[in-house]
C-alpha cells in the first residue's frame, strides 16, 4: 500500500483548491505558448503546415515551463504559471491588439491583466506576426472584404441573425475523442502504427503527400508528450530529494516513476491510467486547445487499473478519491481568453467538459455503474468547483442507489450531475449508422451533444434565434436592431390575410438565413483546418490514421452530426405563433395588425395593458396542449430546412437545441415579440425549458410539456429546471423528483434534463453582494459557473426562471 499523506479537516483536493481558487482573480496573463508557437513557425519556416505545426508543439512540451503544485498527485498543466490564461495567436491574434488599445496592459477587468507594460508589448509583437496567418485572419483574407463586411453586418456584433465572429476566436471540439486510448497503447504505440503506415506510404497523389505530412507532424506531437512527461519525472525526483515529509516524498517518487512509464508506455495501475489519460488531454490543448472537449465515460475506462489496485492492496478508495480529486483541481486550472464579443454568449470561463457516469455495458446492456461512479461524485462534493461537469446516464435498470447519490449531489446546488436518457439517445445512433456497441457506450460532448468516442470529428456549430426570424418576417426583412433592411422582403405583415400566408413568409425567411449561414460555415470548417488543423485529435478519432487525414477534414469515421444549427429561442416562437394564430389572424383579433407592429416597434411603450394581456395568453411549460404542440411543429420546421442542406463531407446539418450562452447574446439583439416579450432581453434558454417565470402550474406540467417535444432526431436537448433548495432537502423529495426524471426519460422520450437547486432570494443577494458569493456556483445551460464570473443578463435571466417545488 502506497504510504500517501492524509489530511485532517478538509481532504486534499479542498485543500489544493483553497490555494487556488484566490487564485482565478489574481492571476495574470501567460505568453509563454504564444512565444514558443511563434518561435516554433519561425524556427520551421518552409515546412508544410503540418509538419510546421507538429514541430512547433513539440517545441512547446519541450520548452514550456513547468511545476508542480504541493500536494497535487497529477502533473501536467494548461499554463506555464498557475491559473494564468495562455494564448492562441495561431487561432486568432489581431484581436489582441485591439484589446490592448482599448484596455492598456492592465486589462478589461472581465478577463486578465499582463504582468506589465512588457509582457503587453510582448503580446503585440506576436500578433503583428501572426497578421497574415492566424486563423481568424487568414478567414478574412479567405472571404474578402465585402462578405466580411456583410458577415459583421449579421453575426454577434451586428445584428445577430447568425453567429459568425464565433467561428473566429473558438476551436472546435464539442466531440469526444477517445483519449482514453493512450492508457492502453500508449504513445510509443501510436508511434509504431504512424511509422508502418509510413514505411508502406507511396507518394503517388496530393493526398498521399498530405498524409505523409500528417503523419510526421503527429509523430512529432507524440513525440513531445513522452518528453513532456519526462520533464516532469525529472522535476519530481528533484523535488523528492530535498523534501523532508517522507509521505510527501514517497508520493513524489511515485509521480516520477508514473511519469517515466506513462503516456509512452500502456497504463497498468490507477494512478498511472488517470496520469496517462490527462497527458493526453495536455496533448490536444498544446495543439489546438479543448474547448468542449468531452472527458467520456471515465469510472468506465479508469474501472479495469482500480479494480486491480484496489484488490491487490496497491491502493485505497481514499487514495483514488485522492486522484479524482486532484484531477478536478486540474480541470479548473484552466482558463479562457476571450475578446469582448465572446463574452456575452459564452458565459464566463466555461469549459463544457463533460464527464459522463453510469450507463450501460456496451456488449451486455446491463448497468454499468461501478465504485468509480460513486467516487467521481464524492470527490465532487468535496472540491467543488464547476468543472469538469458530471452527467449521469439513465436507463430502466439503473443502480438505485447510485440514482439516489446522484440526486443528494444534485441537491448540494453545484447545478449538476445532469441527466441523460439512454433510450431516445441510443435510438438517435442507430438512426445515424452507429452499431449497437457503439450507440450504448455514447458519451456527451460540449454541453449534451450524444457522441460516441473515438468516432467523430470536432464539430461546428450555427446559431440562429427563431425568435429573431419571427422579428424579421413581422418587418419583411427589416432588422430592427440596426435599422436596416438586411433580409429578404417575404412579405408585408399588415397585407397578410391568413396565419398560412404568415408562416410561409416565416419559412422563406429561415430558408434564406439558413442558407447563408450554412454556406459560410461550411468554408470556414474546411479553411480553418488550413491554419488550425486538428492534429492531436486526431490521434484518438477513428479512421485517421488509417486514412492519413485530420479529424476534422475527412479523417473521421463518422462525419453525421459534425455540423449542426443551434436553434435558440424555439419556445418563444411557439408562444408567438400561438398568439398569431389564435388572436390576430382571426376573425375577432385582440388589436389590429397596425397596433400589435406598432406596439412592438415601441417596445409596448403606451401599450401596457395590451402587453399585458399577451403576456397571459397561454405559454409553453403549462401542459397546454396546442402551445406545446407549436414548439414541437417549431422543431420540425427547423430539422426539414436543414436536414436537405448538406453539410461537409457528406451528410447534412443536424438540429441541436442546446443555447449555452447564445440566449442572452441573441437576445439582447432581438426587438419586442407578439407574445409581450420585451425587446433586447434574454431568449428562453434551452430546448424545452419554458421562457422564463412563466411556467405556473408546477414541474409535472412543465415536464408534460417538454415531453411533448418528439426529440429522437435532435442532437442534444437541453433542459433547465429550478427547485427550491427546501423541495429536495430530505429523501421524500428527492424520491419525487427521482419518478418525474423516470417518467420524462422512459414514457415521454426525453433526453436530458437538470437542476438549478437555489432560491430566487439567494441569487438576487449574489448580485447585490457580488464580493461576498465568489463561490457561489450556479447552472447556467449545459454547464455550471461561477455567479460572480456571469455577465448581468445571465443572472437576470437566471433570476427570472421559475421557481419550482415538489
Amino acid at each position: 500500500m502506497l504510504d500517501y499523506k492524509k489530511y485532517e479537516g478538509q481532504t486534499r483536493g479542498e485543500l489544493i483548491w483553497s490555494r487556488l481558487n484566490p487564485l482565478r482573480h489574481t492571476a495574470k496573463m501567460s505568453m509563454a505558448r504564444a512565444q514558443l508557437i511563434t518561435d516554433g513557425y519561425k524556427e520551421y519556416e518552409g515546412y508544410s503546415l503540418y509538419r510546421k505545426r507538429g514541430l512547433s508543439v513539440r517545441k512547446i512540451m519541450r520548452e514550456i515551463p513547468i511545476f508542480i503544485d504541493d500536494d497535487q498527485l497529477l502533473v501536467g498543466d494548461f499554463s506555464a504559471t498557475q491559473m494564468s490564461p495562455e494564448w492562441y495567436p495561431d487561432l486568432a491574434a489581431s484581436w489582441v491588439e485591439d484589446y490592448i488599445d482599448k484596455y492598456g496592459w492592465k486589462g478589461s477587468g472581465t478577463f486578465y491583466e499582463f504582468t506589465g507594460p512588457e509582457q503587453a508589448e510582448q503580446a503585440r509583437a506576436i500578433a503583428q506576426y501572426w497578421h497574415n496567418i492566424g486563423g481568424k485572419e487568414m478567414w478574412i483574407k479567405y472571404m474578402g472584404p465585402e462578405q466580411e463586411e456583410f458577415e459583421a453586418k449579421i453575426g454577434e456584433a451586428g445584428g445577430y441573425l447568425t453567429n459568425t465572429v464565433s467561428e473566429m476566436y473558438a476551436e472546435k471540439a464539442w466531440n469526444v475523442p477517445d483519449c482514453a486510448r493512450m492508457i492502453t497503447t500508449g504513445a510509443r504505440g501510436f508511434i509504431e502504427e504512424i511509422d508502418n503506415k509510413l514505411a508502406n506510404l507511396t507518394v503517388l497523389t496530393d493526398e498521399d503527400y498530405r498524409a505523409h505530412e500528417f503523419y510526421l507532424a503527429l509523430r512529432y506531437e507524440l513525440e513531445g508528450v513522452i518528453d513532456y512527461a519526462h520533464r516532469y519525472a525529472a522535476l519530481a525526483r528533484e523535488k523528492a530529494a530535498v523534501e523532508r515529509d517522507p509521505q510527501r516524498k514517497v508520493e513524489l517518487e511515485e509521480i516520477a516513476r508514473v511519469c517515466d512509464r506513462v503516456p509512452e508506455y500502456p497504463a497498468e495501475t490507477f494512478q498511472e491510467a488517470l496520469q496517462s489519460f490527462f497527458f493526453a488531454v495536455l496533448m490536444v490543448y498544446w495543439d489546438t486547445r479543448t474547448y468542449g472537449m468531452g472527458m467520456g465515460r471515465m469510472d468506465q475506462f479508469l474501472y479495469p487499473t482500480f479494480k486491480k489496485d484496489i484488490e491487490r492492496g496497491y491502493i485505497d478508495e481514499k487514495y483514488a478519491q485522492d486522484l479524482l480529486e486532484c484531477f478536478r483541481c486540474k480541470i479548473m486550472e484552466k482558463r479562457q481568453f476571450w475578446p469582448d464579443v465572446m463574452v456575452p454568449s459564452v458565459s464566463a470561463e466555461s469549459h463544457f467538459h463533460n464527464v459522463v457516469l453510469g450507463g450501460v455495458d456496451p456488449k451486455t446492456g446491463k448497468d454499468a455503474t461501478n465504485r468509480l461512479s460513486y467516487l467521481f461524485l464524492d470527490a465532487a462534493t468535496k472540491v467543488r468547483t464547476p468543472h469538469p461537469t458530471l452527467s449521469v446516464r439513465w436507463h430502466a435498470n439503473i443502480d438505485e442507489k447510485f440514482m439516489d447519490r446522484a440526486l443528494e449531489v444534485v441537491a448540494m446546488g453545484m447545478g449538476f450531475p445532469a441527466f441523460f436518457g439512454d433510450d431516445t439517445t441510443i435510438q438517435y445512433l442507430l438512426e445515424r449508422g452507429y452499431t449497437l456497441e457503439e450507440a450504448r457506450n455514447y458519451a456527451i460532448g460540449g454541453c449534451v451533444l450524444h457522441q460516441v468516442p473515438g468516432k467523430q470529428s470536432s464539430v461546428w456549430p450555427i446559431v440562429q434565434n427563431y425568435g429573431k426570424m419571427l422579428e424579421m418576417t413581422l418587418n419583411n426583412g427589416f432588422n430592427w436592431y440596426s435599422q436596416e433592411q438586411i433580409g429578404p422582403k417575404t412579405g408585408n405583415f399588415l397585407e397578410m390575410k391568413t396565419y398560412d400566408e404568415f408562416i410561409e413568409a416565416y419559412r422563406k425567411q429561415c430558408e434564406y438565413w439558413a442558407q447563408i449561414a450554412a454556406n459560410s460555415n461550411r468554408q470556414c470548417r474546411i479553411e480553418h483546418l488550413e491554419s488550425f488543423p486538428d492534429i492531436a485529435m486526431s490521434c484518438f478519432v477513428d479512421d485517421c490514421i488509417d486514412r492519413g487525414k485530420v479529424c476534422s477534414l475527412g479523417g473521421a469515421a463518422h462525419n453525421d452530426n459534425t455540423q449542426y444549427i443551434v436553434p435558440v429561442g424555439v419556445q418563444d416562437l411557439g408562444n408567438n405563433l400561438y398568439v398569431l394564430k389564435n388572436q390576430i389572424f382571426v376573425d375577432n383579433p385582440i388589436c389590429s395588425k397596425e397596433t400589435l407592429l406598432d406596439a412592438i416597434h415601441k417596445n409596448w411603450e403606451g401599450y401596457e395593458d395590451l402587453q399585458a394581456k399577451m403576456i397571459a395568453m397561454p405559454k409553453f411549460g403549462n401542459d397546454i396542449p396546442e402551445v406545446d404542440e407549436l414548439v414541437n411543429w417549431g422543431y420540425k420546421f427547423i430539422e426539414d430546412i436543414w436536414f436537405k442542406i448538406p453539410s461537409a463531407y457528406g451528410s447534412h446539418f443536424e438540429v441541436a437545441p442546446h443555447s449555452i450562452g447564445f440566449h442572452a447574446g441573441t437576445g439582447a439583439k432581438c426587438s419586442a415579440l407578439p407574445d409581450g416579450r420585451v425587446a433586447w432581453t434574454a431568449m428562453s434558454d434551452g430546448a424545452v425549458s419554458p421562457r422564463q417565470g412563466t411556467d405556473t402550474n408546477g414541474p409535472a406540467a412543465v415536464m408534460c410539456s417538454a415531453g411533448c417535444v418528439d426529440q429522437v432526431d435532435l442532437f442534444g436537448v437541453l433542459f433547465n429546471m429550478r427547485f427550491t433548495p427546501q423541495s429536495l432537502a430530505d429523501k421524500s423529495g428527492r424520491d419525487k423528483l427521482k419518478a418525474l426524471i423516470e417518467t420524462y426519460f422512459h414514457d415521454m422520450g426525453g433526453k436530458h434534463v437538470q437542476f438549478n437547486v437555489m432560491s430566487k432570494k439567494q441569487m438576487i443577494e449574489a448580485k447585490e453582494h457580488p464580493l461576498e458569493h465568489q463561490d457561489l456556483i450556479v447552472r447556467v445551460a449545459g454547464y455550471s459557473a461561477y455567479w460572480a464570473d456571469l455577465s448581468t443578463t445571465i443572472q437576470d435571466e437566471l433570476i427570472a426562471r421559475s421557481e419550482l417545488t415538489i
